[in-house]
């Protein structure tokens, strides 16, 4: 029996060029092939590193996992094996939030988690009594797994060795299709599963990849408490809560966190509320917060969420300057994208103000386009304000400012320093390297094979 596991792009270039920026270890394909008997013969393709699937080779199954940005990718692959009556089976949070449209393209989906469904697939695929559904409710517990990832060889990505310390998200931000996924929940992984997870990577350069780190405070700090003595340095992500309490900052610096990934989406009260985002509403001075992160030697990675109602253009350029005054390392400047599955999504389809519905399948939709109508500006002056806050931010004059007046933050030591100089000149680089991109190869999804209507 053979299986092939695929990680699908985003699209390519009019020129056919695909555009590489920071491919990450898939920790998803890694788990499954951990999962999978070795009896079963296993391929890989990843098409971020310019792999491309061979769809005269005869498969078993093939099993895609799906983001939004990359479901017409993945829907166009899964027909053209489909065609060749070679069974596919979907799964990811996209196919999650929306089942019904993923259940069009595939012989199976898989909804939510796999670790509690894959050994079931398996054997219904020997059985050739493969379902049409796997489903995992949201309160069935099951056990982390190690990641296998021998499967990826000696494929070249970001040298950062992916670990889950646990999994969802306890906020409810009603644009996140995290929060949406998880139903607002955030499950602990042991720690000495952690431990021993850390330890396989064989490197001490470690990113934990859960959108909230500190989604459970209690965990964490014993999590950092084991790890203080393995000598790794590692970066994760989390809310701007983990600034009040200097215990945990303590024991993020002492285990080797050199810099966290927080989400301001905003600096304004009322669109924080808008949000739903009210854990950062209470923050209070977020000037105060990010001193304090700083001064214990972490570097912020500060995200930003425009085009709310209660957004104006030169919102979006007011926030670049502040978030240079606050010395943040580096920032994201985007505008917001209705994820179907998310409240934000039904709010704008309710209201009218979608432009493109499924904008993840139109042929004419580009990256960094904005799919909906905004209050105070429009669909391109968002877009375009985006783009200047992004310009502002890696600017030589920005860059040189963040590093001179946040050398705890940002540059504390030689090679922290030259991490920034390095980071930040990318970014430069790529400001607009992914706008106007295509989703997907194929300018049109052709009629699937199984035809059911989407249910959004």
């Amino acid at each position: 029996m053979k299986i092939l596991f695929i990680t699908p792009q985003v699209g390519r270039k009019a020129n056919g060029q695909y555009v590489r920026t920071w491919q990450m270890e898939p920790l998803t394909i890694a788990t499954l092939y951990a999962l999978t008997p070795s009896d079963i013969e296993v391929e890989y393709v990843d098409e971020r590193l310019g792999e491309t699937p061979d769809y005269e080779k005869k498969y078993d199954l093939v099993a895609i996992t799906v983001e939004t940005y990359t479901a017409k990718r993945a829907y166009e692959i899964a027909l053209e094996y489909q065609r060749r009556n070679i069974k596919v089976i979907l799964g990811g949070y996209h196919v999650t939030l929306i089942p019904d449209e993923a259940r069009r393209f595939a012989d199976a989906i898989c909804i939510r988690t796999a670790e509690s469904q894959w050994t079931q697939i398996i054997t219904d695929l020997r059985r050739n009594e493969l379902r049409h559904t796997y489903n995992t409710p949201p309160l069935v517990q099951y056990e982390f797994v190690i990641p296998d990832r021998t499967i990826f060889g000696s494929r070249k990505y970001f040298k950062l060795s992916c670990v889950e310390t646990g999994r969802g998200c306890p906020l409810s931000c009603n644009f996140c299709s995290i929060a949406a996924g998880s139903n607002s929940t955030y499950r602990a992984r042991a720690i000495d599963s952690v431990l021993k997870d850390i330890t396989q990577t064989g490197g001490n350069s470690i990113f934990f990849v859960e959108d909230n780190f500190v989604g459970n405070i209690r965990h964490a700090k014993e999590l950092l408490t084991a790890i203080k003595g393995l000598g790794i340095r590692w970066v994760g992500q989390g809310t701007l809560t983990m600034a009040r309490d200097e215990q945990l900052l303590a024991l993020m610096r002492d285990s080797g966190c050199i810099g966290v990934l927080i989400g301001f989406e905003s600096l304004d009260a009322a669109t924080l509320q808008l949000m739903n985002k009210n854990v950062n509403i209470k923050m209070g001075s977020f000037k105060d917060h990010i001193k304090r992160l700083h001064e214990f030697g972490i570097a912020l990675y500060g995200t930003f969420i425009f085009g709310y109602d209660s957004q104006t253009y030169s919102d979006i350029l007011e926030t670049a300057k502040r978030a240079t005054e606050f010395g943040i390392f580096m920032a994201a400047f985007n505008h917001l994208m209705p994820f179907p599955g998310t409240p934000l999504y039904q709010t704008l389809k309710q209201e009218g103000r979608l432009t493109h519905e499924t904008w993840w399948l139109d042929p004419n939709f580009r990256f960094g386009q904005v799919p909906f109508n905004p209050k105070h500006m429009t669909p391109e002056e968002l877009r375009q304000g985006c783009l200047e806050a992004r310009k502002k931010f890696y600017g030589w004059h920005s860059i040189i400012h963040r590093g001179i007046h946040n050398i705890s933050g940002n540059c504390g030591y030689l090679s922290k320093a030259g991490a920034y100089l390095w980071i930040n000149t990318m970014l430069r680089k790529e400001i607009d390297q992914k706008d106007g991109l295509p989703l997907g190869n194929e300018p049109a999804i052709p009629q699937p094979l199984i035809k059911n209507e989407i249910a959004l």
